[in-house]
């Protein structure tokens, strides 16, 4: 069989790989000069490649997630990885990364892995259209037409990448709405002294008002709003909502003294009233931190500066845009996609990013792209390819 597989990233080359080790002829197209290129920068460079502790609840509800993670385990995730030479630990968190370190030794694998299957790799090659012809797909490839029995779409997202044509593929009635997901968010009225500073903290996300969400770690404080990979996980709830309506408010409270409850931390205030306010935070809050608290606070006793450090408020206005998004939000409707082999209503198959799916941070986006491409081949033919 003659397949055109249609994006270099992660599901792409997963998919070329399997294909072409079950004896299909395949042919891989680019459109930049090299595969990988947003595989290179993840994990700020280590590549966090998956996670041990996947689960639905890392992704939005889907039931493309349920059936990929039905079907592809995390073992047989690493298996494939291994067939390609790439050997993985997991941190403390279950994170996994590769033995190397380097996100880009894991395009090298990837890339080489492909070419010794026989993969033919077009670089600099966009897919200008795809048309359905009988049982085969007439694809013109820069400007080329050549048929293919099967054409798989894995062009990933706009998110740090310039768009895909979609719409050159499938129409529009296919695709929800989209927002950047995984991002840093734009807040109204940001202290701009706190630009640079970092805290541990608890975050809630409210919705109109209502907690939907919590989140534990450390805070970035920019000078235009939140960053951090707990602003990052929250982000994708607000982008999931996004998706659905326009008229939902959220805001941020952060809880910039964890380790205390209310009252305890008041009582340490308390204590310390022979300090000047400026001072009353030393040793709890950072010094430009701590003066931000109080000229939040309603007043300056113990317990109101307790409940404003408590209670670190700030009102989102925007999420931040495609280029600083590690995921894209929404996509091709699982309405519209079989989820036993991903396949679209006009026969093709769309991997990946590309679907309406989206993953919390730690590798769990990663693993979809690579699982989303094994899923849809059979058992027998995932044994061939790993060498089981």
């Amino acid at each position: 069989m003659k397949v055109l597989v249609v994006g270099g990233g992660m599901a792409g080359l997963t998919y070329a790989i399997i294909s072409a080790r079950n004896g299909n002829q395949v042919v891989l197209c680019e459109r930049n000069a090299r595969v990988g290129k947003k595989i290179s920068a993840t994990g700020n460079g280590k590549c966090n490649i998956g996670n041990l502790h996947v689960n639905q609840s890392c992704y939005n509800a889907s039931p493309i997630v349920q059936s990929v993670l039905q079907n592809v385990s995390v073992d047989e995730y690493l298996q494939f990885l291994s067939s390609c030479q790439i050997l993985t630990y997991a941190d403390e968190t279950g994170r996994l990364y590769p033995l190397s370190d380097s996100a880009s030794n894991v395009v090298d694998c990837l890339r080489h892995t492909a070419n010794v299957a026989g993969v033919t790799t077009l670089c600099d090659t966009e897919v200008l259209a795809v048309e359905k012809q009988g049982q085969n797909f007439v694809v013109n490839l820069n400007g080329t037409k050549q048929t293919f029995q099967k054409v798989v779409l894995a062009m990933g997202s706009g998110s740090g990448a310039v768009a895909p044509k979609i719409s050159n593929f499938v129409p529009q009635n296919y695709l929800t709405k989209i927002q950047p997901s995984l991002c840093p968010v734009k807040v109204v009225n940001m202290d701009k002294t706190l630009n640079g500073i970092r805290a541990k903290a608890n975050v809630s996300l409210l919705q109109n008002g209502q907690v939907v969400a919590t989140e534990s770690g450390e805070v970035q404080f920019k000078d235009y709003g939140l960053s951090g990979i707990c602003i990052f996980n929250l982000s994708a709830v607000i982008a999931r909502t996004l998706v659905k309506q326009n008229n939902a408010q959220f805001s941020f409270k952060i809880d910039l003294v964890p380790s205390m409850t209310q009252g305890q931390l008041a009582k340490v205030l308390a204590s310390r009233t022979g300090n000047q306010t400026s001072q009353i935070f030393y040793g709890i809050l950072h010094n430009k931190l701590a003066e931000s608290v109080v000229k939040s606070a309603k007043d300056c006793t113990a317990e109101s500066l307790a409940f404003s450090a408590k209670n670190f408020t700030f009102t989102l206005q925007k999420l931040l845009d495609w280029s600083m998004s590690q995921v894209t939000c929404g996509g091709i409707s699982a309405s519209v996609v079989e989820p036993q082999n991903l396949t679209l209503p006009n026969g093709l198959v769309a991997l990946g990013e590309m679907l309406d799916v989206d993953g919390k941070c730690g590798g769990f986006n990663l693993f979809f792209a690579g699982a989303s491409a094994i899923h849809t081949f059979k058992k027998k033919q995932r044994q061939i390819a790993f060498g089981g």
